[in-house]
């Protein structure tokens, strides 16, 4: 059947195709860009919240969250979040948050 060590594919995944996770993030990223699904996210979102923060926390929060990550914490007490690639990154290469995410603020800072 399959030989170890040797590839099924060898010729991988043709130029320009992506996988099937990726179509999926690219549908979700557009039905989520539209300003009333935003909205109901951000009720149902909230309504999770209020119902069991931790859960939240847990069950939404922590998945979104790099695993491994910079945190620093300032005088106010306020966290900063950073992934490494955004704690250290490459010349040339932008991270900087979306100008929607910069605008928003909040206690939890993206960098």
């Amino acid at each position: 059947m399959f030989e170890a060590g040797k590839s099924g594919n060898p010729r991988g995944r043709p130029k320009g195709s992506f996988g099937g996770r990726i179509q999926a993030l690219a549908v979700l990223d557009r039905m989520l860009a539209r300003s009333k699904n935003k909205r109901l996210l951000e009720r149902a979102l909230e309504t999770e919240f209020k119902a069991d923060p931790m859960k939240f926390f847990k069950t939404v929060c922590m998945p979104l969250l790099p695993k491994e990550s910079k945190v620093t914490v300032d005088n106010d007490g306020i966290v900063e979040w950073k992934s490494l690639v955004e704690a250290f990154p490459r010349a040339g290469v932008s991270v900087a948050p979306a100008a929607e995410e910069r605008e928003e603020g909040g206690a939890f800072s993206h960098g």
